[in-house]
């Protein structure tokens, strides 16, 4: 039989006994919600004036909800903005994404789906066309043009949570869509809130980029998350009830035509039919998990539509002719072209002197039509192309300013310090900082800050591991989230096989829970490429108890030295090490005593009996050849070792006497090698490079 409407006492009690899901989610509305109910029990008190404000307006208005059905015009229109959460990763989706994801919405709610001929024949009679239309805002808050795309570059793109909902626009003029990379609960795809009268800065949805819209970084059996969500935000239960244990327990969603069922997690059984037999459940319904989801029925339309005409949080003041007019969606609105803001980016910002790159104009809200670039230490030094390759001959750190136009007018960009132009190394192998020295950190001999928010790596005094000083990031106070990094000055490791990097490390959790994480990463091309060498978080990185104070080491105990083998940067010129702070705003991380070391293998030393050391050609694609002149008998060898000291050939080994000599050796497959060669126990190594064909 299907369901009588339920007192608001049996939502409420649904609510505040949600438990955790024991299968997947799709949906993290019931958890975000009992949140805000624990921090504010007063959301129930809106709650109930809803819930009685929806009975009473089914049972007025259930006939005007449901006689309008495919009469083609909208009887609602909901203005909104996306708010792209992003820091130029995949998670900051195109404008056309967006716009798909509309289109995707619309024909869910306007019943204009293709797939709706694959209704099951028990529901077709009572599939809604829920006459909502959503478009984008274009007019923003502050009266100025725009496409309903609001682009933010945020570390809060990563476990976004509310504390993510950047840029509110008001909640009673605009649906607020928060897109990110990914969400704090990790087994959600998204989430909304209900109508509440005390949720005013977080009311919205907040979504992970892969599940918006059916193109670009989602597909089609993502592309219908935002359709369920709305759903919420109009005050939508999922079909089971108020709880996030779909698959569990037989339940209600307040809705008089939609059979009792216990929810279809990934499971598109059409004939389906647990909780009520033989009665079939509603398994297409948009507010489900089975991802073979058609319909959404005139009972859930005629809640949506009370959730539109009550006054709680706003949403009746949404479709309201003077907010459509407001925010630039009602009926012939004349859609004009918004200036550009002017955004790039580029592949990299740290590489070689003599190395180029390419600038990605990455503007948006207006699409540009001239672009003027201004690029010192470059060459060329300006551009007004849309995608300038850019050569920087001479090492320093240099500023790109971007002016982007079009017909409505124009914007401009800065970005101090943006370029880092590596030149020969400054510091030679074996070597090691302390910090001790003031000025240092972060000084004029190499050190790179990178951070968005100024809180960030600094040295501090009296919390040395063996002085007085240290580097420290202040994973206390800084925002969940935030990626801090820091790179050393190039270092030559010439001189230097077998080489170790170690450093002393001190950090405390906040609480059992904190996942503060700390890496280290080299790189053999100034940066333009990195690879890790050493990482740890939590508890791992913890180097000493619990504190839920802001943590300062006060003895040696709680530093620990962390040593890291690494081989593959034998006696190469130039290298770079990262260290990269991604807070969980826990407790603070310090690192000190950095030193690197190994065995001196005399590299540009040549003995007064050995002369004209030489391989050539180098690179190569496969085969060279090794010169050198001796001028004395002395017993002599070489050898071909990879870049961790392993041999790999043994060419010679004999005694020869005075004169020149010179050797071919052996093919070797792509990659890098150390051409050894002793004489009188006298180590000459050079570098070999090897191609490939």
């Amino acid at each position: 039989m299907m369901k009588k409407l339920l007192l608001f006492v049996a939502f409420t009690t649904l609510v505040l006994s949600g438990a955790v899901a024991q299968q997947r989610r799709t949906c993290g509305t019931t958890e975000e919600y009992n949140k805000l109910i624990q921090n504010d029990p007063s959301i129930l008190l809106d709650q109930a004036e809803l819930g009685k404000f929806t009975e009473q307006f089914i049972q007025q208005h259930a006939m005007q909800a449901t006689r309008r059905s495919g009469t083609g015009a909208p009887m609602f229109i909901i203005p909104v903005v996306f708010h792209i959460l992003h820091e130029y990763g995949p998670e900051n989706i195109t404008d056309d994404q967006v716009f798909d994801a509309v289109r995707v919405m619309n024909l869910d709610y306007r019943k204009e789906n293709a797939d709706t001929t694959q209704t099951v024949a028990q529901f077709q009679s009572i599939a809604a066309d829920a006459e909502i239309e959503f478009r984008l805002a274009n007019i923003d808050k502050d009266g100025n043009c725009t496409n309903g795309i609001d682009r933010i570059v945020t570390p809060k793109t990563f476990n976004a949570d509310d504390g993510s909902k950047l840029n509110i626009w008001d909640r009673t003029k605009y649906l607020n869509i928060w897109v990110a990379h990914s969400l704090a609960n990790s087994g959600a795809a998204a989430y909304a809130l209900y109508p509440s009268n005390n949720t005013t800065t977080v009311d919205g949805v907040l979504s992970r980029y892969d599940y918006v819209g059916s193109i670009g970084t989602s597909n089609p059996t993502n592309s219908r998350t935002l359709t369920h969500e709305c759903g919420h935000s109009l005050n939508l239960l999922h079909p089971w009830g108020n709880s996030n244990t779909p698959g569990v327990t037989c339940g209600t969603d307040s809705v008089a035509d939609t059979p009792t069922t216990m929810g279809w997690v990934s499971n598109c059984d059409l004939n389906g039919s647990v909780c009520n037999p033989p009665i079939i459940e509603n398994v297409q319904n948009y507010m489900d998990y089975s991802y073979c989801t058609t319909m959404f029925t005139l009972g859930q339309k005629a809640r949506m539509w009370a959730a539109l005409n009550s006054p709680v949080a706003g949403r009746n003041n949404l479709w309201q002719q003077s907010n459509l007019i407001a925010t630039g969606t009602e009926d012939g609105h004349v859609m004009t072209i918004c200036p550009p803001n002017a955004d790039f980016k580029t592949g990299t910002v740290n590489f070689c002197a003599g190395g180029n790159v390419t600038f990605r104009d990455l503007s948006w809200n207006g699409k540009p039509t001239s672009w003027d670039w201004s690029f010192p230490g470059g060459t060329p030094s300006t551009s007004t192309d849309s995608a300038p390759n850019i050569v920087y001959n001479t090492a320093g750190v240099y500023s790109v300013t971007m002016r982007v136009f079009n017909a409505s007018g124009g914007d401009s960009l800065t970005r101090t310090s943006y370029m880092v132009i590596s030149g020969t190394a400054s510091v030679i192998a074996p070597a090691g900082e302390d910090f001790e020295v003031a000025g240092t950190f972060p000084g004029a001999d190499g050190w790179i800050v990178n951070n968005d928010n100024g809180i960030t790596w600094q040295r501090v005094v009296n919390a040395g591991s063996n002085g007085v000083a240290s580097i420290r990031v202040s994973n206390f106070t800084n925002t969940d989230g935030q990626v801090d990094e820091w790179v050393m000055p190039a270092v030559d490791f010439r001189n230097l096989s077998h080489p170790t990097f170690s450093f002393k490390v001190a950090n405390a959790q906040r609480n059992s829970t904190s996942d503060d994480m700390l890496e280290v990463y080299s790189s053999t091309n100034c940066g333009r490429t990195w690879t890790q060498i050493y990482g740890k978080h939590g508890a791992a990185l913890a180097t000493t108890t619990i504190s839920s104070f802001s943590f300062v080491p006060n003895n040696a105990v709680q530093w620990r030295q962390e040593n890291v083998l690494v081989n593959t940067l034998s006696l190469l010129p130039r290298v770079r090490f990262k260290f990269v702070n991604t807070s969980n705003h826990g407790n603070n991380t310090y690192v000190d005593e950095i030193n690197i070391t190994g065995t001196m293998v005399n590299v540009d030393e040549i003995d007064e009996a050995t002369t004209g050391y030489a391989i050539y050609p180098n690179p190569s694609t496969g085969i060279s050849n090794v010169q050198f002149k001796l001028s004395k008998l002395q017993d002599v060898s070489l050898e071909v070792r990879d870049v961790t000291g392993r041999l790999v050939k043994s060419v010679l080994h004999e005694r020869l006497g005075d004169g020149l000599f010179e050797y071919e050796l052996p093919e070797l497959n792509e990659g890098i090698y150390l051409i050894d060669l002793s004489t009188d126990n006298r180590h000459h190594v050079e570098r070999l490079v090897v191609t490939g064909k």
